[in-house]
Order: structure tokens, then sequence, then C-alpha cells
């Protein structure tokens, strides 16, 4: 029903209180943001505008930690090596005429080891480019104020809540701990208006489980924005180093639900339910005919190599290849990817979902009553 009715001045629908500023939550994980790039939204439908928005990078194969479960690991068993800095920035500055809008540095090594990386960071604020980085925390105290000024998000790989179990899974000192809570604080404590974002992702395992609480607590006693709780995946050389992940996606849900009383507006729990339900049965659960991944995102190596399949590594070229080119590759591995061999926790699925369901809206239109806003 339309309320057309009229209020005079002395109601107090028309008092001056001062108003709270309503906003939704942010969700930083999901893919909600697409709806800031409505060109590529449009352009995906016929394969066009197909130059990513984003490039992670990874800088080196080199790790001071030794996580467990890393998938990684077997790419740093030989020799350690770095991506070349001249070509790099290079193919920053020209993908940036193309459409580049951002830079994560995330690898199979720790972002901030890398030797040039103060130069490179600072070249690419130049560029105007948005910039994120995935790391275990210890050597943040290094680029404290480059990280501060020049970033859109840190994002922490905690998964522990004690220096105990801390040590024990990323195979490290105890005093690493202590040290990464440190540096996150002092992010949190120095950074201005909440930039850039600070999030501690929690990779969970029956090891660590029960210390979730406390790591969760940790957190929003520094100052941290979000949690994210995602499963320890049973992938690439993770079998190796510790057994198979045995939790059941219900499990884990009842104990995050439980700690969702540590939530409040500036505080939140994110639980990457899609990801433990794929990891539980071992097939992506969300249901798609095609991946876009390569369109938003692309991933390039140390090597040069680049991809716009992470967890196929698919080659769609390198950093000499023609940019032309490297789309014409992108399109070709979208059509032609074997879906079935997609890892079931791939973090693009629920994207591919989402661009599924804009592609094929009148599968939809009935049972989501599309066009009854």
């Amino acid at each position: 029903m339309l309320d057309n009715r009229k209020f005079n001045s002395d109601t107090p629908r028309s008092s001056k209180k001062k108003s709270k500023n309503i906003t939704e939550p942010s969700n930083f994980l999901s893919f909600d943001k697409l709806i800031y790039h409505p060109e590529k939204l449009v352009g995906y439908k016929e394969d066009k505008n197909v130059f990513p928005i984003t490039a992670t990078l990874s800088l080196g194969n080199y790790c001071n930690h030794g996580c467990l479960w890393c998938s990684t690991a077997y790419w740093r068993q030989d020799d350690a090596n770095s991506i070349d800095y001249i070509k790099i920035v290079k193919w920053l500055v020209n993908a940036k005429k193309k459409g580049l809008k951002g830079v994560g540095y995330v690898g199979n090594g720790e972002p901030l080891a890398y030797k040039k990386f103060l130069d490179l960071i600072r070249k690419v604020n130049e560029m105007g480019l948005d910039q994120g980085v995935f790391t275990n925390g210890y050597l943040i105290d290094r680029f404290m104020d480059e990280l501060l000024n020049s970033f859109t998000y840190i994002r922490i790989s905690l998964d522990a809540g004690s220096k105990e179990i801390h040590s024990s899974l990323h195979d490290v000192s105890s005093t690493h701990f202590i040290k990464i809570i440190k540096n996150i604080e002092n992010l949190t404590k120095r950074r201005k208006k909440k930039s850039p974002t600070v999030g501690v992702q929690f990779a969970t395992h029956q090891r660590n489980v029960y210390d979730l609480e406390k790591c969760i607590v940790i957190c929003k006693d520094i100052g941290v924005d979000y949690v994210s709780v995602k499963p320890v995946f049973d992938r690439g050389s993770v079998n190796e180093k510790i057994e198979k992940n045995s939790l059941k996606p219900k499990d884990v849900s009842k104990i995050v639900e439980k700690l969702r009383k540590y939530e409040n507006e500036s505080f939140k729990i994110f639980f990457r339910e899609f990801q433990f339900e794929s990891e539980n049965v071992g097939f992506n659960v969300l249901d798609y005919n095609r991946c876009y991944a390569g369109y938003f995102g692309v991933n390039i190596y140390e090597d040069g190599t680049i991809t716009g399949c992470g967890p196929h590594h698919i080659p769609v070229g390198n950093l000499d290849t023609n940019f032309n080119d490297l789309e014409k590759n992108i399109v070709k591995v979208s059509k032609n990817l074997d879906l079935k061999k997609c890892p079931a926790g791939c973090r693009f699925h629920p994207m591919n979902r989402l661009l599924h369901k804009l592609k094929n809206k009148e599968s939809f239109a009935k049972n989501e009553h599309i066009n009854l806003i």
C-alpha cells in the first residue's frame, strides 16, 4: 500500500532529531562489487571487454612460513625465484591503459619477502592502481607506512588464536605469533578512517578449529575489521604434511553461529559456507556452465606466466604477450575449460553462478520473480 498521508510540521515524523547513518554491512569477500563494473556485466555475455580488472601477482616463491596445508609448497622445493621487476612494472603501466584497476599480491610465497616489494608498491601507487596484499603478517613492520598510505586492504593468514597452535601449523617459532599480532594492532591503531581494511583469514582444520574463538576475540580486541572462516583444502601438497580435513560443514557452521555474538557494526565474521560444503562432497556445489574468472582477474606468476584460472594453471600468455592475443586466449580458455575438473572450493564459484544467472535469466524468471521488484 502506498502511504500518501500528510504530516504537519509538529508531528514526530518531521522532528529534527539527528538521524543515524544506516548502511548495509560490507562483505569485502563477496562478488556484490561486480555492480561497480557495469561495462563488464554487459560485455561478458558477448565475450567483449575481456581485459581483467584485477591482476593477482605472485612476486616470488620464497616464504618464511611453512604452513602444513600450503597447497603451493611444491613450488618452493627447488630454487627460490622472483618476478622480473622491470617487466612487471612495464606490464602494469600498459595494462592500466587497457582497463586494469587493481593489483593483489598473493602467490606461491610471502609477498612482503620480495626484495623489491617497496619499489614495486610505490610504482603501482604512482600509477593510481588499487593495491591489496595477502600476507602471513610477520614482515608488516618493514612496510608499515606504505601499507597504511597506499593499500585498500591487508589480509593476514593467521589460522590460530594462540602461539602454540600457530607455531605448530605454520611451522615457525612461537615468537612469530606475538609479533604478527603486534603488527596487526599497529596497523589498526595507525590507520585513518578505517583505511586500509584489515582482515584475518582462519583456515579451519581439526587441529585448530577450537582455537577459532580465541582468534576472534583477539582480532576484535585489536581492531581487525573481519575474520574470514574457510576450510583447509585437501589438494596440492597438503597431504604430505597434514592429515585430511575431517571437519563437517554443519559442525563448523554451529561453531561459527555461536561466535557471532562477538560481531558488531565494526567487526564481522565471514563464513564461506559453500567452500565447506564443496570440500566435504569433493566437488563444486554451485551450478553454472562456464567460467569467466579470467575476464575479471588474471594470475601472474614469478616466472612471468599469466593464467586466467589459478587452480587449473592453464597459461593464457606471459609478460611479453600482446594484449589482444592475451584477451583471445582468455576467451578460449573460458569456452573450453572442463568444469568437472574445477577444485571444490574455488573462490570464483559464486561469481560464475551469479554471471550464469544473469546470462540465463529466463530460466530463473518465474521462480525468482525477477521482474517484480
